[in-house]
């Protein structure tokens, strides 16, 4: 895994580079307080023989520059700010993931650049959060993060791990490694990189800019890899089908058996060959297409 780091200076953009630049393109953006070796890692290994993929630390998160400004983290905006960073670094159209609040940011840039994209691939998010949980309303869930951003100051090693390790079924000691780079050392004690200034801004763009806004300019084919653990959102994951079906023309909806919502940590081998199997569906179908012409 390559480490690109681009500095005008001031600030800086951190992504990363797996693959043959001769494959399909896939950009791939990370979840909420996570970065892109944690995220994607394990299942970069499994596709790089077939794809070219770009993984990005996206604002505030990694290695990247936060933003100054709560704007600056509306969907819309993080739009523009990635449609900067893709001009430095490809000229051809590619497939975008996103897993959890990635999956929001790829819906919200294929709405904005639709030329750029070939498909689009979501990780178990884009279709729940906060839309379809009306349990999780804009108080409660900003009063929940700012309390979990309070705990995620200078703490041990030990609380860090008992909480990651909930996470996924399928815990080992290369996620210990990536888990420890969402962290600032201090002291021997740990806190998350993102700021709650990024962290808030974020969650308040969840209900500005909801991902079902993005749904009607949708154009090209989609495919959504779901959990199916706990079983407490399945009415939520419900209503979210039924709404990418309403929209979508082109929709693969795939459920990954006894998967939380790191579906790519909990079924690494299942997510890579979903992908796999829907970018060569998505290719046959385009030369059929030209061949009928």
């Amino acid at each position: 895994m390559e480490n690109i780091l681009l500095s005008d200076g001031c600030n800086t953009i951190n992504y990363y580079e797996v693959g043959d630049r001769r494959n399909p393109l896939i950009v791939c953006l990370h979840g909420l307080a996570g970065n892109a070796p944690y995220t994607f890692d394990q299942l970069s290994t499994l596709l790089e023989k077939d794809f070219h993929l770009i993984m990005v630390d996206q604002p505030g998160h990694g290695l990247t520059s936060p933003l100054s400004r709560e704007s600056d983290y509306l969907f819309s905006s993080l739009a523009q700010w990635l449609q900067k960073l893709i001009r430095q670094v490809t000229d051809k159209p590619f497939y975008i993931l996103g897993h959890s609040w990635g999956a929001d940011i790829a819906l919200h840039y294929s709405k904005f650049f639709p030329e750029s994209i070939l498909g689009v691939m979501l990780l178990d998010g884009g279709y729940t959060f906060p839309v379809n949980q009306p349990e999780m309303t804009f108080e409660v869930a900003l009063s929940g993060w700012n309390t979990y951003m309070d705990q995620s100051t200078l703490v041990e090693w030990e609380t860090v791990l008992k909480e990651y390790k909930e996470y996924t079924s399928k815990w080992d000691d290369r996620k210990e490694k990536y888990v420890r780079t969402l962290f600032y050392e201090e002291n021997n004690l740990y806190t998350l990189i993102p700021s709650k200034f990024t962290i808030l801004s974020i969650i308040k763009a969840f209900f500005s800019e909801p991902f079902t806004s993005a749904y009607p300019y949708i154009q090209v084919p989609l495919l959504l890899l779901h959990a199916t653990l706990p079983r407490t959102l399945d009415k939520a994951r419900g209503v979210g089908f039924k709404q990418l079906e309403e929209s979508m023309s082109e929709l693969a909806i795939i459920a990954m058996e006894n998967a939380g919502h790191m579906i790519q940590w909990d079924q690494p081998e299942q997510t890579a060959l979903e992908i796999k199997k829907w970018v060569m569906q998505q290719k046959m179908k385009k030369n059929e297409e030209e061949l009928l012409g």
